[in-house]
């Protein structure tokens, strides 16, 4: 196996560990790409031709995207990776792996334990970066009884009239995983639209609740990502095709619950979500 990573950066390294320690396999060779992606295809370029493993460990987005731009015939594993199905074709049979996105299930179920009075959750997305994500959390919203009220926007500018036009139909709002509406200026377009209608706001890290949202939910171990990289190589190495593994969502998770902000909008934090809670703000 060799590992093509793209840089030194602590969480990958964190996730390469993981992995090491999952599979019992020798890692041949680790290629750093340094952020560039050039150095990266001619990386590839070079496992392919001269160390022809039985199987890639990409970690990190340029990784994948360089395996994508010129998609190899070894079986690819990636970690470290946030929304995959927005880099990775339709068509591409040799690529899964381990993504840190949070399972949708568990962001409906922070909002559905609020309480009776959210009925209807907003969310502004980009539908090349997010709509795969989007598409399945209404689902799970509708099995829980309630709606998402969506917004599609391309740009971050477009993002925050897109968040006016939803402030008067919803009773709470969602940052998604999405490039398109994370720029500073739209996250507290987000906050602002909290305290005003006193809704509130899931974001995505505990950069977030620390600014001021009501919760953040986020992947809470590299380490973890790479061990379930190494399970899913397992699989792949023993045999099983690599269309019959799907990717998978982070199972260790990072909560941090702000209860300054709950008593800004007069919410209280039910014992169910304190008890899950990693990190409480007070």
């Amino acid at each position: 196996m060799v590992v093509l990573t793209s840089a030194r950066v602590e969480e990958y390294e964190e996730a390469i560990r993981g992995f090491k320690g999952t599979i019992p396999h020798q890692i041949v060779a680790v290629y750093d790409m340094d952020g560039d992606l050039d150095r990266g295809r001619n990386q590839l370029a070079e496992i392919e031709s001269k160390v022809k493993p039985d199987l890639i460990f990409a970690v990190g987005i340029w990784a994948l995207q360089v395996v994508v731009s010129r998609p190899p015939t070894t079986p690819v594993v990636y970690a470290m990776v946030l929304n995959p199905p927005a880099v990775i074709g339709a068509d591409t049979k040799n690529i899964t792996g381990a993504s840190i996105n949070v399972p949708v299930e568990q962001q409906i179920w922070l909002f559905k334990q609020l309480g009776p009075q959210i009925k209807r959750i907003g969310v502004v997305f980009n539908r090349a970066k997010t709509g795969y994500l989007v598409r399945r959390a209404q689902i799970v919203a509708r099995e829980e009884g309630l709606e998402l009220v969506t917004r599609e926007t391309n740009t971050a500018k477009d993002a925050i009239g897109a968040l006016e036009s939803l402030q008067d139909g919803i009773d709470a709002l969602w940052l998604v995983p999405d490039e398109t509406v994370l720029s500073q200026a739209v996250v507290q377009q987000m906050l602002l639209l909290s305290y005003r209608r006193k809704i509130p706001l899931l974001g995505l890290s505990d950069r977030h609740a620390q600014m001021g949202a009501l919760f953040a939910l986020s992947f809470a171990s590299g380490e973890d990502i790479g061990r379930q990289a190494g399970e899913i190589a397992q699989a792949i190495l023993a045999g099983r095709p690599v269309t019959d593994v799907p990717y998978t969502h982070a199972r260790k998770l990072y909560l941090t619950v702000n209860l300054k902000a709950a008593q800004k909008l007069g919410l209280e934090i039910p014992p169910a979500i304190r008890a899950r809670a990693t990190n409480i703000i007070e």
